[in-house]
């Protein structure tokens, strides 16, 4: 896929967001490659430009990022060896401060658990223009990701891949949600089941600096 102009500004490792206005860190997991790969589908198949993204979290305070950091690295380090996840499998409760279990969260763990994505964007007001001229700020919101919300995607993506055969990639094949789903109807669904995506700030103009 083509580099096109400009590029998205990396951030440091570790950094305050002034968005958030919370101390924020690159997050580790694969969320920015499905992206990418999602972009890549959609500018190959359906030629529109691609979206650039990154993926950070963000804590409530400078030593929290600390301890979160902290607890990665050692994850990380035993995960390399047998005898590290073997100690990680028996004993999740103490790696992880207590955030995981053999037992599992209670209900009530569960019910008052949720997740919130924020997403800051700059974009073009149209496709002539070759500088970002407006931003806009989106969320998504939901219930405890693991054992609710997660449920709730995978059956109402399932509906989706049934009922509407002809708004999903032609072939076979191995594709990212990004790319299977972007010209279905899943957002309606998942907004219909509690997982909501809102428009938190429209598109405004960018003022010069």
């Amino acid at each position: 896929m083509p580099k096109f102009e400009p590029r998205l500004q990396k951030r440091g490792a570790v950094f305050f967001s002034n968005e958030r206005q919370r101390w924020s860190m690159v997050f580790p997991g694969a969320d920015s490659s499905v992206v990418r790969r999602s972009q890549r589908y959609i500018y190959e198949n359906q030629e529109e430009r691609p979206a650039q993204f990154g993926a950070y979290v963000t804590t409530s305070s400078f030593f929290s990022l600390v301890q979160l950091i902290f607890l990665g690295f050692i994850f990380s380090t035993l995960a390399k060896f047998g005898f590290g996840r073997s100690l990680l499998e028996k004993f999740p409760r103490f790696f992880s401060c207590g955030f995981f279990s053999h037992e599992g969260p209670t209900r009530k763990q569960m019910e008052g658990t949720t997740f919130t994505w924020n997403f800051y964007s700059e974009g073009f007001s149209d496709k002539d223009k070759t500088k970002p001229d407006v931003r806009m700020a989106t969320q998504v919101t939901g219930p405890e990701p693991g054992y609710i919300a997660t449920p709730i995607a995978i059956v109402q993506a399932a509906l989706v891949v049934l009922n509407e055969p002809d708004k999903l990639p032609q072939g076979g094949g191995v594709f990212s949600p990004g790319a299977i789903f972007n010209k279905t109807s899943l957002v309606d669904r998942l907004n219909q089941h509690g997982i909501k995506f809102t428009i938190t700030s429209a598109a405004q103009p960018i003022t010069a600096k």
